[in-house]
Protein backbone atom coordinates (compact mmCIF):
# COMPACT_ATOMS: atom_id res chain seq x y z
CA UNK A 1 0.00 0.00 0.00
CA UNK A 2 1.36 3.47 -0.81
CA UNK A 3 2.68 5.51 2.07
CA UNK A 4 -0.11 8.01 1.19
CA UNK A 5 -2.68 5.87 1.38
CA UNK A 6 -1.13 4.51 4.71
CA UNK A 7 -1.39 7.54 6.05
CA UNK A 8 -4.42 8.63 5.44
CA UNK A 9 -5.87 5.20 6.82
CA UNK A 10 -3.64 6.36 9.96
CA UNK A 11 -5.89 9.73 10.00
CA UNK A 12 -9.20 7.80 9.93
CA UNK A 13 -8.19 5.05 12.83
CA UNK A 14 -7.24 7.94 14.77
CA UNK A 15 -10.35 10.25 14.19
CA UNK A 16 -12.67 6.79 15.13
CA UNK A 17 -11.00 6.53 18.06
CA UNK A 18 -11.19 10.05 19.22
CA UNK A 19 -14.97 9.17 18.64
CA UNK A 20 -15.55 5.82 20.07
CA UNK A 21 -14.81 6.19 23.83
CA UNK A 22 -17.31 9.27 23.61
CA UNK A 23 -20.11 7.07 22.99
CA UNK A 24 -19.02 4.09 24.97
CA UNK A 25 -17.93 6.18 28.46
CA UNK A 26 -20.00 8.27 30.63
CA UNK A 27 -18.87 10.56 32.75
CA UNK A 28 -19.37 9.18 36.21
CA UNK A 29 -22.01 11.60 38.54
CA UNK A 30 -19.55 12.10 41.51
CA UNK A 31 -17.14 13.23 39.14
CA UNK A 32 -14.50 15.22 40.95
CA UNK A 33 -11.46 14.17 43.20
CA UNK A 34 -10.35 10.93 42.68
CA UNK A 35 -8.35 8.64 44.94
CA UNK A 36 -4.68 7.24 44.29
CA UNK A 37 -3.78 10.00 42.10
CA UNK A 38 -0.64 8.75 41.83
CA UNK A 39 -1.47 6.42 39.18
CA UNK A 40 -2.41 9.46 36.79
CA UNK A 41 1.54 9.55 36.92
CA UNK A 42 2.26 8.41 33.37
CA UNK A 43 5.32 5.26 32.85
CA UNK A 44 8.85 5.79 31.01
CA UNK A 45 10.64 8.70 29.60
CA UNK A 46 10.11 6.97 25.91
CA UNK A 47 6.18 7.87 26.37
CA UNK A 48 6.72 11.03 28.10
CA UNK A 49 9.31 12.42 25.50
CA UNK A 50 6.62 11.73 22.78
CA UNK A 51 4.06 13.37 24.31
CA UNK A 52 2.42 10.36 26.10
CA UNK A 53 1.33 8.38 22.64
CA UNK A 54 1.95 4.68 23.37
CA UNK A 55 -1.02 2.55 23.38
CA UNK A 56 -0.61 2.22 20.07
CA UNK A 57 2.97 1.85 19.59
CA UNK A 58 3.20 -0.26 22.53
CA UNK A 59 6.48 -2.13 21.73
CA UNK A 60 8.66 -2.26 24.58
CA UNK A 61 8.46 -3.21 28.88
CA UNK A 62 6.74 0.31 29.42
CA UNK A 63 3.67 -0.85 27.63
CA UNK A 64 2.59 -2.16 30.76
CA UNK A 65 1.28 0.83 31.90
CA UNK A 66 0.00 2.19 28.59
CA UNK A 67 -1.42 -1.22 27.37
CA UNK A 68 -0.33 -4.32 28.48
CA UNK A 69 -1.52 -6.24 25.39
CA UNK A 70 1.70 -4.61 23.85
CA UNK A 71 3.48 -6.92 26.10
CA UNK A 72 3.71 -9.73 23.16
CA UNK A 73 6.11 -7.14 20.95
CA UNK A 74 8.69 -7.62 23.74
CA UNK A 75 10.86 -10.46 22.55
CA UNK A 76 12.99 -10.82 25.03
CA UNK A 77 13.86 -10.44 28.51
CA UNK A 78 13.27 -6.46 29.24
CA UNK A 79 13.39 -4.62 32.47
CA UNK A 80 13.15 -0.35 33.24
CA UNK A 81 13.74 1.64 35.79
CA UNK A 82 12.21 5.10 35.46
CA UNK A 83 12.71 8.36 38.35
CA UNK A 84 10.49 11.08 37.67
CA UNK A 85 12.22 14.78 39.21
CA UNK A 86 9.85 17.09 39.31
CA UNK A 87 7.80 19.79 41.24
CA UNK A 88 7.76 20.02 45.48
CA UNK A 89 10.26 17.75 46.30
CA UNK A 90 7.66 14.46 44.53
CA UNK A 91 9.53 11.43 44.03
CA UNK A 92 8.49 9.25 41.69
CA UNK A 93 9.53 5.90 40.01
CA UNK A 94 8.09 2.80 38.01
CA UNK A 95 9.84 -0.32 37.75
CA UNK A 96 8.93 -2.80 34.83
CA UNK A 97 9.97 -6.18 33.95
CA UNK A 98 8.57 -8.61 30.89
CA UNK A 99 9.66 -12.12 30.22
CA UNK A 100 7.68 -14.45 27.52
CA UNK A 101 6.66 -17.89 28.50
CA UNK A 102 6.39 -19.17 24.96
CA UNK A 103 5.70 -18.21 21.50
CA UNK A 104 2.72 -16.66 22.18
CA UNK A 105 2.51 -15.79 25.62
CA UNK A 106 4.14 -13.25 27.59
CA UNK A 107 4.10 -12.15 31.60
CA UNK A 108 5.34 -8.94 33.30
CA UNK A 109 6.02 -7.15 36.41
CA UNK A 110 5.20 -3.87 37.57
CA UNK A 111 5.71 -1.10 40.45
CA UNK A 112 4.52 2.32 39.92
CA UNK A 113 4.82 4.73 43.06
CA UNK A 114 5.20 8.29 43.83
CA UNK A 115 6.17 9.88 47.65
CA UNK A 116 6.86 13.19 49.07
CA UNK A 117 7.57 14.52 53.06
CA UNK A 118 5.35 16.94 54.63
CA UNK A 119 5.96 19.22 57.51
CA UNK A 120 3.59 19.36 60.45
CA UNK A 121 3.29 22.53 62.62
CA UNK A 122 1.46 23.44 65.64
CA UNK A 123 2.42 27.24 65.06
CA UNK A 124 4.33 29.90 62.82
CA UNK A 125 7.71 28.00 63.59
CA UNK A 126 10.90 28.29 61.30
CA UNK A 127 11.61 24.53 62.03
CA UNK A 128 8.51 21.79 62.02
CA UNK A 129 7.70 19.78 65.03
CA UNK A 130 7.64 16.66 62.70
CA UNK A 131 8.17 15.38 59.18
CA UNK A 132 5.56 12.80 57.65
CA UNK A 133 6.47 10.69 54.17
CA UNK A 134 3.23 10.53 52.63
CA UNK A 135 2.08 8.92 48.90
CA UNK A 136 1.38 5.68 47.52
CA UNK A 137 2.27 3.32 45.65
CA UNK A 138 0.64 0.37 42.91
CA UNK A 139 2.06 -3.35 42.36
CA UNK A 140 1.12 -5.48 39.83
CA UNK A 141 1.36 -8.47 37.52
CA UNK A 142 0.11 -8.92 33.63
CA UNK A 143 0.01 -11.35 31.40
CA UNK A 144 -0.56 -11.00 26.87
CA UNK A 145 -1.63 -13.49 24.83
CA UNK A 146 -1.28 -13.31 20.84
CA UNK A 147 -4.42 -14.66 19.63
CA UNK A 148 -3.55 -14.45 15.66
CA UNK A 149 -0.46 -12.63 14.27
CA UNK A 150 -2.42 -9.31 14.11
CA UNK A 151 -4.08 -9.43 17.29
CA UNK A 152 -2.89 -9.59 21.12
CA UNK A 153 -5.01 -8.95 24.20
CA UNK A 154 -3.38 -8.40 27.85
CA UNK A 155 -4.38 -7.70 31.56
CA UNK A 156 -2.71 -6.37 34.91
CA UNK A 157 -3.88 -6.66 38.12
CA UNK A 158 -2.61 -5.00 40.62
CA UNK A 159 -2.68 -4.11 44.73
CA UNK A 160 -2.93 -0.49 46.07
CA UNK A 161 -1.93 1.23 48.67
CA UNK A 162 -1.98 5.14 50.12
CA UNK A 163 -0.33 6.36 52.82
CA UNK A 164 -1.55 10.30 53.64
CA UNK A 165 -0.70 11.96 56.36
CA UNK A 166 -5.02 11.85 58.04
CA UNK A 167 -5.57 8.51 56.51
CA UNK A 168 -4.08 5.31 55.14
CA UNK A 169 -6.42 3.31 52.38
CA UNK A 170 -5.96 0.12 50.47
CA UNK A 171 -7.39 -1.08 47.34
CA UNK A 172 -7.36 -3.57 44.22
CA UNK A 173 -7.89 -2.79 40.40
CA UNK A 174 -7.01 -3.87 36.72
CA UNK A 175 -5.97 -2.79 34.09
CA UNK A 176 -6.50 -4.72 30.06
CA UNK A 177 -6.09 -3.90 26.97
CA UNK A 178 -6.55 -5.48 22.76
CA UNK A 179 -3.91 -4.25 20.39
CA UNK A 180 -4.27 -4.68 16.38
CA UNK A 181 -1.32 -4.50 13.99
CA UNK A 182 -1.88 -4.46 10.71
CA UNK A 183 -0.34 -3.31 7.18
CA UNK A 184 3.11 -5.55 7.96
CA UNK A 185 3.07 -4.23 11.50
CA UNK A 186 3.26 -0.60 9.99
CA UNK A 187 -0.06 0.05 11.36
CA UNK A 188 -0.81 -0.53 15.47
CA UNK A 189 -4.02 0.59 17.12
CA UNK A 190 -4.81 -0.26 20.65
CA UNK A 191 -6.99 0.36 23.21
CA UNK A 192 -6.87 0.11 27.35
CA UNK A 193 -9.05 0.18 30.04
CA UNK A 194 -6.89 1.14 32.74
CA UNK A 195 -7.53 1.23 36.94
CA UNK A 196 -10.78 -0.39 37.08
CA UNK A 197 -10.65 -1.26 40.66
CA UNK A 198 -11.18 0.62 44.48
CA UNK A 199 -10.12 1.58 47.43
CA UNK A 200 -11.40 0.16 51.25
CA UNK A 201 -11.98 4.51 51.77
CA UNK A 202 -14.60 4.46 49.42
CA UNK A 203 -12.95 7.17 47.05
CA UNK A 204 -12.93 6.05 43.15
CA UNK A 205 -9.59 5.54 41.62
CA UNK A 206 -8.30 7.48 38.56
CA UNK A 207 -10.28 4.80 35.99
CA UNK A 208 -9.81 5.82 32.38
CA UNK A 209 -10.03 4.56 28.77
CA UNK A 210 -6.99 5.34 26.23
CA UNK A 211 -7.17 4.44 22.23
CA UNK A 212 -3.93 5.06 20.79
CA UNK A 213 -2.60 4.59 16.90
CA UNK A 214 1.04 4.66 15.76
CA UNK A 215 2.30 4.47 11.83
CA UNK A 216 5.74 2.88 11.54
CA UNK A 217 7.72 3.80 8.54
CA UNK A 218 10.83 0.94 8.68
CA UNK A 219 14.27 1.59 8.08
CA UNK A 220 14.90 -2.14 8.22
CA UNK A 221 13.37 -4.63 6.95
CA UNK A 222 12.66 -8.38 8.05
CA UNK A 223 9.54 -10.26 6.92
CA UNK A 224 9.68 -12.79 9.21
CA UNK A 225 9.04 -11.09 12.35
CA UNK A 226 6.14 -10.64 13.95
CA UNK A 227 6.95 -7.59 15.81
CA UNK A 228 7.39 -3.80 15.09
CA UNK A 229 10.83 -3.30 13.85
CA UNK A 230 13.01 -1.25 16.67
CA UNK A 231 14.11 0.62 13.75
CA UNK A 232 12.30 2.77 12.49
CA UNK A 233 10.30 6.52 12.58
CA UNK A 234 6.91 6.19 14.43
CA UNK A 235 4.11 8.69 14.66
CA UNK A 236 1.84 7.95 17.51
CA UNK A 237 -1.23 9.42 18.94
CA UNK A 238 -3.53 8.93 22.15
CA UNK A 239 -6.96 10.30 23.46
CA UNK A 240 -7.49 9.29 26.97
CA UNK A 241 -10.75 9.58 28.23
CA UNK A 242 -11.08 9.59 32.30
CA UNK A 243 -13.82 7.38 33.50
CA UNK A 244 -14.73 9.33 36.86
CA UNK A 245 -13.41 12.47 36.41
CA UNK A 246 -11.62 15.27 34.72
CA UNK A 247 -11.30 16.17 31.00
CA UNK A 248 -10.16 13.84 27.94
CA UNK A 249 -6.48 14.36 26.56
CA UNK A 250 -4.80 14.26 23.57
CA UNK A 251 -1.56 13.42 22.95
CA UNK A 252 0.92 13.53 19.75
CA UNK A 253 4.06 11.97 19.23
CA UNK A 254 7.25 11.93 17.24
CA UNK A 255 10.23 9.37 17.50
CA UNK A 256 12.82 8.11 14.74
CA UNK A 257 16.45 6.31 15.51
CA UNK A 258 19.28 7.20 13.82
CA UNK A 259 22.00 3.93 12.80
CA UNK A 260 20.71 2.09 15.96
CA UNK A 261 22.18 4.73 18.49
CA UNK A 262 20.26 7.63 18.60
CA UNK A 263 16.64 8.40 19.14
CA UNK A 264 15.11 11.97 18.96
CA UNK A 265 11.80 12.33 20.17
CA UNK A 266 8.99 15.21 20.30
CA UNK A 267 5.51 15.62 21.11
CA UNK A 268 2.61 17.38 22.09
CA UNK A 269 -0.33 17.27 24.40
CA UNK A 270 -3.88 19.00 24.71
CA UNK A 271 -7.21 18.95 26.62
CA UNK A 272 -9.93 21.53 27.91
CA UNK A 273 -11.31 22.27 31.40
CA UNK A 274 -10.11 23.73 34.68
CA UNK A 275 -6.73 21.68 34.52
CA UNK A 276 -5.95 21.48 31.10
CA UNK A 277 -2.28 19.88 30.14
CA UNK A 278 -1.32 21.74 27.19
CA UNK A 279 2.83 21.87 26.00
CA UNK A 280 5.43 20.63 24.02
CA UNK A 281 7.52 17.38 25.40
CA UNK A 282 10.68 16.50 23.56
CA UNK A 283 13.51 13.70 24.81
CA UNK A 284 16.09 11.61 23.41
CA UNK A 285 17.55 7.91 23.81
CA UNK A 286 21.09 6.43 23.48
CA UNK A 287 22.07 2.00 23.05
CA UNK A 288 24.10 -0.13 22.42
CA UNK A 289 24.95 -3.68 23.00
CA UNK A 290 27.18 -4.62 26.20
CA UNK A 291 31.03 -5.74 26.18
CA UNK A 292 32.55 -8.78 27.13
CA UNK A 293 30.22 -10.85 29.67
CA UNK A 294 27.63 -8.07 28.73
CA UNK A 295 27.93 -8.66 25.07
CA UNK A 296 24.18 -10.25 24.84
CA UNK A 297 22.50 -6.87 27.08
CA UNK A 298 21.66 -4.49 25.07
CA UNK A 299 21.51 -1.18 27.01
CA UNK A 300 19.18 1.95 26.54
CA UNK A 301 18.63 5.44 28.16
CA UNK A 302 16.25 7.48 27.14
CA UNK A 303 15.62 11.28 29.04
CA UNK A 304 12.14 12.99 28.62
CA UNK A 305 11.36 16.89 29.30
CA UNK A 306 8.14 17.36 30.24
CA UNK A 307 8.01 21.11 31.25
CA UNK A 308 4.56 22.92 31.98
CA UNK A 309 4.14 26.87 33.30
CA UNK A 310 1.10 25.88 35.71
CA UNK A 311 2.70 23.38 37.97
CA UNK A 312 6.58 23.29 36.36
CA UNK A 313 9.02 21.35 34.86
CA UNK A 314 9.95 17.66 34.94
CA UNK A 315 12.78 15.66 33.95
CA UNK A 316 12.39 12.16 33.70
CA UNK A 317 15.27 9.38 33.11
CA UNK A 318 15.49 5.92 32.42
CA UNK A 319 16.86 3.10 31.83
CA UNK A 320 15.95 -0.44 29.91
CA UNK A 321 17.80 -3.44 29.41
CA UNK A 322 17.11 -5.83 26.83
CA UNK A 323 18.84 -9.20 27.66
Amino acid sequence: MPLKQDLKLFCTVFFAIIAFPAFAVDIHEDAGTTGAAFLKIEAGSRPAGMGGAFAGLANDVNTIYWNPAGLTAVGERQFTAMQNFSIADISSQFLGYAQNLDSKTTWGASFLGAFTEIERRRGPTDEPDSTATVGGFGAGLSVARTLSPELSVGATAKTISQQLDVEDSIGAAADVGILLRILDNRLGVGVAAQNLGFLDTGENLPMNVRGGIAYHVRTQSNPESTRPPQDMFALAADVNYPIVAGYPTFHLGAENWFYDILALRVGYSFSQGDNPKNGLTAGFGLRRIGEASLENVNFQFDYAFVPDEAVGNAHRISLLLRF
